[in-house]
């Protein structure tokens, strides 16, 4: 048995007998309307402050609310009020922002709520607030600090109180008042701003923006701080189970209050989006969520009908479309339906430039040349992809028209390049450790394509296969080289690309490159102050990108189309990547099979 056949067959096998475990205890699962999503890799926390991948972010968002949402049903991203009564006001100069929230929302009932008997009690502005100032709790190293830093008045101030207090001072530095964040009642939150920030409407949709109850972290926060396995929040599902690396359970919070969406885009109302406008949510009773890391033991479980839905990759896409706007007749015919869109999804290798060997841009630069882009794409991507030309996806306002890359695909010129940089050749260079993002049939054979391409020109390559929170936790700790890097956008703005290179967001932050570049920071500093199609905008972003394309920090490799397949079963489901809160939308029917 091949290596490949054995990994899929075993991956079937833990799966399946996970879920015929789980299925012969407790309640009838006939009488539960469960919808089945896979995941890649194991969830890496379920703590808000720290969840900064997909595959987590695919389960926490169905727990927790920010205040502010994307709306389901507008083709384009469109943000309205979740938990928020209404959207931010800001003042003339954009530096106070006043935030209502709604009244009678409440956290899901836990134990963590003794004095309410267990009950979830109000949410009030104050568990915003506290969840705000988590991002400083130095243990915890926070993923999304960077939200705040430098941005909101204070808060720099007391993140380095909290670094400097000792372990048992920490609790009376927490209790402190940062002045950028004022509960002016129990419903209104008061920002004061650094500067204007043009994109804060985008981070109140996301996790690093939601509350947490005190309560909740006295009762289940580990001796660091961190709340991995325990979140409560007020969203529409709750955490009953997860086994690690096999299977996460959310179930229906009892509790959730709110209704489909009653207005729709033409074209999403013309496909049918609307038959459940202002019926209550969620309406599955169960949200089970199987870890698969393998793609075709993913499709294989699909077809059986024990998935609900999956996103196609490179070893699936022939086997589920017949081209890029058919599925395969023979999964039409059971009903199969695909739904697809451009992703804010963009993939490249990424240089730690605080390794010394790869502070030589000539070596950077060559190993840009080295890699035909193209053939990686038609090998790992066929049609549902794009050559990277720039940092961010080209549908985002004020990006650049589709180019040629600088250092694109030239192996004389990369050789060239290669000597300039002292190792002629590749004489005298060490053997450079690339870090892919999972252990797989799809990453071991990218390792193998990246081997062959740097090869050519005589640099050597030694291939580590991790599991993904491994990869993001040596990311977080500076221990990569050479990576591939990818980078699902957190809001639709070419700044979130953008920011990855800025220098002050260096790892444990977002800049996993560790990329520092005086100019390129100066420009940031000027764009990020400017709201989507602003005057100079664009031009900014312009000479920030050929900065980029000169230093090479990055190997420019793919933007994604993503391909979803769904059972006819599932209703109201749309791929809407933006949108990770979204399966309290899903109906589904359980009398076709």
């Amino acid at each position: 048995m091949s290596i490949k056949v054995k990994s899929i067959f075993l991956g079937i096998l833990v799966l399946v007998g996970t879920a015929f475990l789980s299925g012969c205890t407790g309640k009838d699962r006939s009488q539960l309307n469960v919808f089945k999503i896979p995941l890649k890799d194991d969830v890496k926390t379920l703590d808000p402050v720290n969840v900064y991948d997909s595959v987590s972010t695919d389960v926490i968002q169905q727990i927790i609310e920010a205040p502010l949402q994307y709306k389901y049903l507008e083709s384009k991203p469109t943000l309205e009020p979740l938990v928020a009564e209404s959207m931010p006001e800001y003042s003339k100069d954009g530096l106070t922002v006043t935030l209502k929230l709604k009244k009678g929302i409440h956290f899901q009932d836990d134990p963590c709520f003794k004095d309410n008997g267990g009950k979830g009690r109000e949410l009030k502005a104050q568990d915003f607030i506290y969840g705000f100032k988590r991002h400083a709790i130095p243990a915890i190293q926070s993923q999304g600090a960077w939200i705040f830093e430098g941005k909101i008045v204070g808060f720099d101030a007391f993140e380095k109180r909290m670094k400097e207090a000792k372990k048992e001072e920490l609790a009376k530095v927490m209790e402190s008042p940062v002045e950028g964040f004022t509960a002016k009642d129990d419903y209104t939150i008061e920002f004061k701003l650094t500067q204007p920030y043009p994109i804060l409407n985008y981070i109140l949709a996301m996790q690093f923006a939601t509350p947490v109850a005190p309560e909740c972290a006295a009762m289940y926060a580990d001796a660091d701080g961190n709340l991995r396995d325990h979140p409560v929040g007020t969203g529409p599902f709750m955490l009953k189970s997860w086994e690690t690396n096999q299977k996460v359970v959310l179930v229906k919070n009892p509790n959730f209050r709110r209704t489909y969406p009653t207005e729709a885009s033409e074209d999403l109302k013309a496909k049918g989006f609307l038959a459940d406008a202002g019926k209550p949510i969620p309406f599955v009773d169960e949200l089970d969520f199987y870890v698969v890391k393998e793609d075709m033991p993913r499709f294989l479980l699909f077809q059986k009908g024990d998935l609900d839905r999956i996103e196609l990759t490179k070893d699936t896409f022939e086997a589920g479309m017949l081209d890029a706007t058919h599925v395969k007749p023979e999964l039409a015919t059971k009903g199969v339906l695909y739904t697809d869109e451009d992703s804010l999804v963009d993939w490249y290798l990424g240089f730690n430039m605080n390794d010394k060997l790869l502070q030589n841009k000539y070596l950077r630069q060559a190993i840009a040349l080295s890699i035909d882009r193209e053939k990686y794409n038609n090998t790992f991507f066929q049609f549902h992809s794009s050559v990277q030309t720039q940092v961010a996806p080209p549908q985002l306002a004020d990006t650049l028209p589709q180019s040629t890359i600088k250092y694109g695909y030239n192996v004389p010129k990369a050789k060239e390049l290669l000597a300039k940089a002292g190792y002629p050749e590749g004489k005298g260079l060490p053997t450079l450790n690339l870090d892919l993002r999972g252990p797989d049939t799809k990453y071991r054979q990218m390792g193998e394509f990246f081997v062959e391409q740097l090869g050519a020109i005589g640099i050597k390559v030694n291939v580590i296969l991790n599991t993904f929170p491994a990869y993001l936790e040596k990311s977080k700790q500076n221990n990569l080289q050479v990576f591939l890097g990818g980078w699902n956008y957190d809001y639709p703005d070419a700044e979130n690309g953008l920011q990855l290179l800025y220098g002050p967001n260096k790892s444990p932050g977002p800049n996993d490159t560790n990329f520092q570049n005086a100019q390129y920071d100066a420009l940031y500093k000027k764009m990020a102050v400017l709201p989507a199609g602003a005057p100079g905008r664009s031009a900014l972003i312009k000479e920030m990108e050929a900065i980029v394309q000169e230093e090479s920090p990055w190997v420019y490799l793919t933007f994604e189309r993503l391909y979803n397949l769904y059972h006819s079963r599932v209703k109201n489901y749309r791929t809407a990547e933006v949108i990770p809160n979204k399966y309290k939308y899903v109906r589904i029917e359980q009398d076709k099979k």
